[in-house]
């Protein structure tokens, strides 16, 4: 299906605020490119007109609004030495990207997204902060506010999802759940943070995308589908929540290594113990949708899915090999 002029217009906008980001030089063009990527993903969310989607964007644009101040009047007082406003700083952009305890808004507004605004919500909208983060922590300083994030992302993230019933709130606190992982392994090494995020990326475009084709947004939804839609949409799943032999399980067992080698104890067990929660309620989701579909069914979703994505998935049998010779 073509895309819509104007929609490509917002997508190389967003691309173009990720990279003024990554190439600025002061703290006044990295805001504006916050700011252009802010506006530029409003009409993203309003594309479906309906009550649920405008209040979605409400939210959205006043959650990320009030970060954007924080971090403009922190970055124009740092040179004054205050080490509060560096907390500050780093609290504002644990904001945008939804990180737990600062992540009250995102499961609350991903109801009223479609899976395409979801994906660029989930992987673009936290390239810039991510980003932005990794450079405030060569300062060891604020290591203790991100073990903080890391400790109560992992547990939130997890509980949150075997909480919930609905497929894009599950998604939404796997995300903050994966968020704890990239925090975690952006404090070991730039590289380990930067492999993390894109497998998760990878792995996430593929299991939306499926969504995305059979237009499901609930389990029942996801029982009245055809049976490689289903076998697909496990395996992303499954993926996604680490279990191997998966790709998603490559990333999670490198920046568990690395822990071990640190003698970081105690953020394995906190990463672990969430990462075995939310593999329970993707179990539980995978397992439900097999096991009481019925062949009988009344509504038949025959989505257009390539085989690529189960290979996609299964290359963690080859991965772990790559990131050994290069580590």
């Amino acid at each position: 299906m073509l895309m819509h002029p104007s929609l490509f217009l917002v997508y190389l906008t967003l691309l173009f605020s990720v990279l003024l980001v990554l190439s600025a030089n002061s703290w006044f063009i990295v805001w504006m490119g916050l700011e252009m990527n802010l506006v530029f993903f409003i009409p993203l969310m309003l594309k479906k007109n309906n009550k649920y989607s405008n209040e979605s964007s409400i939210k959205y644009f006043l959650t990320q609004t009030f970060a954007s101040v924080l971090i403009i009047s922190s970055a124009l007082l740092l040179s004054e030495g205050v080490t509060l406003l560096e907390y500050i700083l780093l609290g504002a952009l644990f904001l945008k990207t939804g990180s737990a305890p600062f992540h009250q808004w995102l499961p609350s507004l991903v109801e009223g997204l479609s899976w395409d605004c979801l994906m660029v919500l989930f992987i673009l909208q936290k390239m810039g902060p991510l980003l932005l983060i990794s450079f405030l922590l060569k300062k060891g300083a604020l290591h203790s506010l991100v073990y903080l994030v890391v400790s109560c992302s992992a547990v939130v993230g997890s509980l949150g999802g075997l909480m919930s019933a609905s497929i894009r709130k599950i998604m939404a606190y796997s995300s903050i759940s994966h968020m704890s992982w990239v925090l975690t392994s952006m404090m070991l090494s730039n590289f380990g943070w930067i492999s993390y995020y894109l497998v998760y990326c990878v792995v996430l475009v593929c299991t939306l995308d499926l969504f995305t084709k059979m237009s499901v947004f609930s389990i029942n939804q996801l029982m009245m589908s055809s049976v490689k839609s289903r076998v697909i949409m496990g395996v992303s799943l499954l993926s996604l929540g680490g279990l191997p032999p998966f790709t998603g399980f490559v990333p999670k067992f490198m920046v568990s290594v690395v822990l071990l080698e640190n003698k970081s104890y105690f953020l394995f067990f906190v990463l672990l113990g969430g990462t075995f929660l939310s593999l329970f309620f993707y179990m539980r989701l995978v397992l439900v949708v097999g096991m009481l579909s019925t062949k009988n069914m009344v509504f038949k979703c025959e989505a257009m899915i390539k085989s690529s994505k189960l290979v996609l998935n299964f290359m963690g049998l080859i991965l772990p090999s790559l990131f050994f010779m290069v580590l």
